[in-house]
């Protein structure tokens, strides 16, 4: 894995488990930076629409070294959730994460990486605050984005829509 640069930076989000650095890091990728947005945790109103006939993969958890093949291998939109199973918001926010991968289905890859079974691999990436997502596009030209913080299934589904299926530049 590549050094890792940092820039002053904000993140929002409800309710990480230890401190919020404020920074940004470079994902450990040839050409991915990591930038922080301002997707603020807002609350679901209303029931909850799922859809049952949509086959789905659950998040995976995964290590560091098959995170690096995943990125490489990548032919979707991927949310990499880093956590610990001692963090409640994480706990809330895999919760999150499944109603992601249900609603979305195929059009994008969950996975999980516990901090504290890959220190290495967080020490690298700067995770101080719990639990934090980059969400990795397929556009390499595009920077990933980092949040720390609990969001809501309607947030994250906003920013893989928004965000990560923007076109691939020739």
């Amino acid at each position: 894995m590549q050094a890792l640069q940092a820039s002053s930076g904000m993140f929002t989000g409800a309710g990480p488990c230890s401190y919020a650095s404020g920074r940004v890091a470079q994902l450990p990728q040839r050409s991915f930076a990591v930038r922080a947005i301002g997707y603020g945790a807002r609350r679901h109103v209303g029931p909850k629409s799922r859809q049952s006939s949509v086959s789905h993969a659950k998040p995976r958890k995964v290590s560091a070294e098959d995170l690096e093949v995943e990125l490489a291998k990548r032919s979707v939109p991927m949310i990499i959730d880093f956590y610990a199973t001692w963090c409640g918001p994480c706990v809330l926010l895999a919760k999150e994460l499944e109603q992601v991968a249900e609603e979305l289905g195929d059009s994008v890859q969950i996975l999980k990486v516990d901090t504290d079974e890959n220190t290495a691999l967080s020490t690298q990436l700067m995770i101080q605050g719990l639990p934090t997502m980059i969400f990795v596009g397929l556009n390499p030209d595009q920077p990933a984005i980092r949040t720390e913080g609990l969001l809501p299934a309607a947030t994250i589904k906003e920013i893989v829509a928004n965000e990560l299926n923007k076109p691939v530049s020739q």
